[in-house]
């Protein structure tokens, strides 16, 4: 799976962070020069350790959902300047990151289990009506959008992106 992933619950130095597919380092880094803040005011703007926003940017992190849209929303761009995915190859978990949410907040606000949006999201669990518009709901896009979506990670050939 391309969303950003622990492979543990606590943070070690075992864990493993995937990146965030379709996020650009260096669309970050611009922007941040061009609004002429430090990695260090950034952070403390964003409430993110400016370290976290150097490994963003040299490509060494993985940026969570909702924090890389604190940072953007910090900077005044959209998110989708920071994860450029071709719309007509978004999948459920790209509509979701580009709401700057995870799978916890999306399960919370639609009203199931970050394990029932991960399941969707994977293509593993049929897209009711009511979860379609749901999500729609929360990604803030059209219903054909997340059906059009999640249609394209059931039908994706083995070992394709999720």
């Amino acid at each position: 799976m391309y969303s950003y992933r622990k492979m543990c619950s606590d943070v070690c130095e075992n864990c493993v962070k995937r990146a965030l597919y379709g996020f650009q380092p260096g669309r970050l880094q611009a922007a941040r020069q061009r609004s002429g803040m430090s990695r260090g005011e950034l952070g403390r703007l964003a409430d993110i350790d400016e370290t976290t926003i150097l490994r963003w940017e040299t490509g060494h992190g993985a940026p969570q959902p909702d924090l890389l849209a604190r940072t953007a929303k910090i900077l005044e761009i959209e998110l989708d300047q920071l994860v450029v995915i071709d719309p007509a190859e978004r999948t459920l978990a790209d509509l979701r990151v580009l709401a700057g949410l995870t799978q916890q907040q999306l399960g919370s606000r639609i009203g199931t289990s970050y394990q029932t949006v991960s399941r969707v999201e994977r293509g593993q669990s049929r897209l009711s009506d009511t979860l379609a518009d749901r999500i729609a709901g929360a990604v803030g896009v059209d219903r054909a959008i997340v059906v059009d979506a999640h249609q394209r990670t059931r039908t994706r050939p083995p070992g394709a992106r999720v």
